[in-house]
């Protein structure tokens, strides 16, 4: 183990590797520590749904849902062009599906939102909405299509991006938590691990739902958000979109093996992982509310996992004003960790090469979270 590296960054999910990716793609000497295996936490568990998506008053949204849309495409060839991999990529969008008027309303209402801020939405009716997609239940009067949203299978691509780190001569140490920073000065120069010291110029944090812990002076007041999640064998005639009914909770993705994915609870318990009767009993509501031709379809798997959710649902990105140099936040990203990864691994590219953000982060700055 070499003990100095350009960037060492902590945590090996997909924000991580990402982020290792486009670094050493800049020629830079990167090492990724992770307490355990690499993409075994919440990129793991992800349903990976993708695409540009706005939310009022918060332009980081937009801005990183659209750019990851656009690293994604490429990534997925460039990626089975490096390590002869698939990432499970694919779909022709993001179908919000209405079963009543007052559902329809709702549709309507995002067609135009999302339409206002540039995102190609468009509203279907509900024979419209059957012809693109058979699978969806008889009764839908409307649709809402966000034709640009697509599924990733997120096991796939992080376990592939760090296939390639390692292709690429990343220094990867899986099973190696970080328990604390250097500093010399004002200044972040390292990390600690139980197996000594290692420093560098930049320390990235996308240590995900533990971000917030690893030094007791740079705190974060990310906690663990749990969701239980499953995956059911598809209808015979698959599914092309992400589905998602309007005024409801929940959502079905498919994968490019025909598996469907169910999800998600949302659970408050801290750090334990469990499958529970009343998460399975809301997934099965979801299923039967959103595509009910799955209520016979076998069950394939069930989990869960710990989604690093912040007090207001966007991430940490870019310094910290408590220290002068040397550290950048990556983490906090809640439920929408997927869908800003490449982003924010862009951004903190520029960060690290010292060039101005391709997009703005003054809205995902951790400032927001210091007091006063």
């Amino acid at each position: 183990m070499p003990d100095t590296y350009d960037v060492i960054i902590i945590g090996g999910g997909a924000i991580g590797c990402t982020t290792a990716y486009f670094l050493c793609n800049e020629g830079l000497d990167v090492a990724i520590l992770d307490k355990n295996d690499l993409a075994r936490e919440a990129s793991w568990a992800s349903a990976g749904m993708i695409g540009p998506t706005s939310a009022p008053g918060i332009p980081w949204y937009l801005a990183a849902t659209s750019l990851s849309k656009k690293l994604y495409d490429e990534l997925d060839i460039r990626l089975y062009e490096e390590t002869g991999r698939r990432i499970g990529y694919g779909g022709k969008g993001m179908l919000t599906i209405a079963l009543s008027d007052a559902e329809a309303q709702l549709v309507r209402q995002e067609v135009a939102s999302q339409s206002a801020d540039g995102i190609p939405a468009h509203l279907l009716t509900g024979e419209e909405a059957k012809k693109q997609e058979p699978a969806l239940p008889d009764n839908v009067i409307a649709a809402a299509w966000l034709s640009e949203g697509r599924y990733l299978d997120a096991r796939a691509y992080t376990e592939t991006v760090a296939i390639a780190l390692q292709h690429k001569g990343v220094s990867v140490f899986p099973g190696q938590p970080v328990t604390g920073l250097l500093r010399d000065k004002d200044r972040i120069v390292g990390v600690r691990t139980a197996n000594g010291q290692l420093q560098a110029r930049w320390v990235i944090n996308a240590a995900g739902a533990w971000a917030g812990e690893i030094d007791p002076i740079l705190k974060h007041p990310i906690h663990p958000l749990h969701g239980q999640i499953m995956a059911l064998s598809g209808p015979p005639c698959g599914l092309n979109h992400n589905i998602m009914r309007a005024g409801t909770w929940g959502y079905a993705t498919p994968r490019t093996n025909g598996r469907i994915i169910i999800g998600a609870t949302e659970d408050e318990w801290g750090y334990q992982k469990k499958i529970t009767p009343d998460g399975l009993t809301l997934l099965g509501v979801i299923t039967r509310n959103i595509l009910p031709c799955l209520n016979d379809c076998r069950v394939l798997d069930i989990w869960s996992g710990l989604r690093p959710a912040s007090p207001d649902g966007l991430p940490a990105i870019g310094p910290d004003p408590r220290v002068e140099d040397g550290f950048l936040w990556a983490a906090g990203h809640t439920a929408s960790g997927m869908m800003q990864a490449p982003a924010t691994a862009a951004v903190l590219t520029d960060l690290v090469l010292e060039t101005q953000p391709r997009i703005p982060i003054d809205n995902v700055r951790i400032d927001r979270f210091l007091a006063s």
